[in-house]
Order: structure tokens, then C-alpha cells, then sequence
């Protein structure tokens, strides 16, 4: 089924991505439409899985999560690949992991309270997951752009 998003979708859309907290109540102010017209909207843009989730975004450095690393993961066997996903899962400090091509078979983003738990994290738990022959790692000083995808 193809969903095509009109102007106003679009508007609704760019105000929950800057707050997903907001009322649907001020939006339909904001649009000059009833309530019921963005619950509708909402509901198929939804439906369109054009929105993943609903989500709260964490500051991991105020949660003492210092260290943002990303891990190219170079795997030994391609039918591994579920394996190794469903421990990296278990894994709390992994909150990305993408299936890439290149050099790794695998890129993750990790948090770490500092570079010694990132180390920690790495080879006793990363490393240790059959199927992982090597990592290589890349820490990230600063994020200065974070935001969804213009559309």
C-alpha cells in the first residue's frame, strides 16, 4: 500500500519530530484543523509505518555514559550473523547495530561510562561472542548534528 504524504501530514510530522510530546490539541491550532483531523492523520501516517516509534531521547553523558564509540565488527562466517546480532542484543551498552558492506560485516554504537568500561565492554563481551574475530573501534568526540531525515 503507497501513502502519500500531503503538506499537512508533512507539517504534523516535522512538529512531532521536534517534540513528540506535543498535543495533538495545538497542532490542530497551529494547522487550523479539528483534532479529530490530526488523530486521523496520525493514525495513517502510522499505519503507513512511516514512524518507527515514539520515542524519548536520552543524554547519555548526563546518565554518565561519557564515551560514544562505534565498533566495525568483523565476523568469521557469514551464517553467524543471527548469532552474533542476538548476543549483541543482550550486550546493554549496544543501542545500534547495522548490517553494513565493506570491511565489517557488522557496525555497532556503543555508550560507555569511560574509555576503561568501553575497553571492558569490548573484550569481555564483544570480543567474546562466537563469531567476532576482531573489532575495530572509532570513539566519537562530539555530535553536533543529530535530527531525523529531511523530507
Amino acid at each position: 500500500m503507497s501513502f502519500h504524504l500531503d503538506t499537512t501530514d508533512r507539517k504534523i510530522l516535522k512538529y512531532l519530530s521536534r517534540d513528540a510530546r506535543i498535543k495533538v490539541v495545538d497542532i490542530a491550532e497551529r494547522l487550523g484543523v479539528t483534532s479529530a483531523a490530526i488523530h486521523q492523520r496520525i493514525a495513517k501516517i502510522k499505519k503507513a509505518n512511516i514512524v518507527k516509534a515514539f520515542t524519548l531521547r536520552l543524554n547519555e553523558k548526563a546518565l554518565g555514559y561519557a564515551t560514544c564509540a562505534f565498533v566495525g565488527v568483523f565476523t568469521d562466517m557469514q551464517g553467524r550473523y543471527d548469532e552474533v546480532i542476538e548476543r549483541l542484543r543482550n550486550i546493554e551498552q549496544v543501542v545500534e547495530v547495522h548490517y553494513t558492506t565493506g570491511q565489517y560485516g557488522l557496525f555497532i554504537k556503543l555508550y560507555a561510562k569511560d574509555n576503561d568500561h568501553l575497553m571492558k565492554v569490548l573484550r569481555d563481551e564483544v570480543q567474546q561472542i562466537p563469531g567476532v574475530n576482531r573489532t575495530e573501534t572509532l570513539i566519537s568526540l562530539d555530535e553536533p548534528i543529530n535530527r531525523n531525515i529531511a523530507f
